[in-house]
């Protein structure tokens, strides 16, 4: 589920300030480098916050892991949730994105390998499991219909960075980033002025993409550097169409900003599976700004993106 270490994409600018001074703390969870920046005073909320991640992430692992492996697992309110939302994506997406597609990846290796180009009946038969599939609710388990494997890693992480965003400034920390690997979360401000944030660029360690600054929203990034491998010079990435079973190796980045890290997440993910047309469109319609860096190292700026970048 969270097996995946991705490059630091966000670089959070000044973690000092003039009038207060700001700390952080890190550690390994969801596959990869989890970091708070933070008031100095709020230690102790932000260790319990981190217990209640540790929480939600097992709690998510041992479902996927269930449904996975026995076709059936219990289900509460934050599981409900977020097959809810594979719903939601998979309407947005006209079926491309779905989390059953995570039975296309496992058969080329995904998330840990060894890696291998499927043949085309392999792929076929996938296929055919994920459009036939449907995930049934009954006496608080949940069932799926074919030999399916799910993966909900393309939200599921925004999810619980919200979930733990909420019980910071719950318990009264309103100032600080929380930054899961690229899904990041900015609440309230660091001495009264917004966070400032650098999207990097994966190709140099000096040069940024875009440098944005937010104030209580989230920004997400998906990479096709985050997991991959690479045969007779091609690049196969972890994202894939789940109407053709195509892998979406289709931009170098997708950075979207959203009002929460779970949106912004699975936006990322999905507008890797469309079109440069179509992600213009569709982010007027759901109000993400959204950055694009293309194959050919173009960079791309709709939605209102420009006017959350520091000039």
């Amino acid at each position: 589920m969270f097996k995946k270490i991705i490059l630091s994409i966000l670089i959070i600018f000044a973690v000092t300030g003039c009038n207060k001074t700001f700390v952080s703390k890190s550690g390994f969870w969801m596959g990869t480098i989890v970091e708070i920046t933070f008031d100095v005073d709020k230690s102790n909320i932000v260790d319990e916050g981190l217990k209640y991640l540790k929480t939600l992430e097992d709690k998510i692992a041992l479902f996927t892991n269930d449904i996975n492996i026995k076709g059936e697992a219990k289900v509460d309110e934050d599981i409900k949730y977020l097959i809810s939302k594979n719903e939601y994506y998979k309407k947005i997406s006209n079926g491309r994105f779905d989390m059953a597609v995570g039975t296309i990846g496992y058969i080329y290796g995904f998330p840990e390998g060894p890696y291998k180009i499927p043949d085309i009946d392999e792929i076929s038969k996938s296929l055919e499991k994920i459009h036939k599939n449907r995930f049934e609710i009954i006496d608080g388990y949940i069932k799926r219909s074919e030999e399916v494997k799910i993966d909900m890693g393309a939200y599921a992480k925004g999810y619980i960075v919200d979930k733990v965003s909420e019980y910071f400034r719950r318990n009264g920390l309103k100032n600080f980033i929380l930054n899961a690997g690229g899904d990041l979360y900015a609440s309230g401000n660091k001495n009264g002025k917004k966070w400032k944030i650098a999207i990097k660029n994966s190709e140099s360690e000096k040069k940024y993409l875009s440098a944005i600054e937010l104030s209580d929203m989230a920004v997400a990034t998906s990479g096709n550097y985050e997991r991959y491998f690479e045969i007779n010079g091609k690049r196969y990435i972890h994202i894939f169409d789940a109407l053709t079973g195509e892998n979406a190796n289709n931009y170098q980045s997708i950075s979207v900003i959203a009002d929460n890290v779970e949106k912004a997440d699975g936006f990322a993910t999905v507008y890797f599976l469309m079109s440069v047309d179509e992600i213009s469109r569709i982010c007027k319609k759901e109000g993400t700004p959204v950055l694009v860096y293309t194959l050919d190292n173009k960079l791309l700026k709709f939605c209102g993106w420009e006017d959350f970048e520091i000039n």
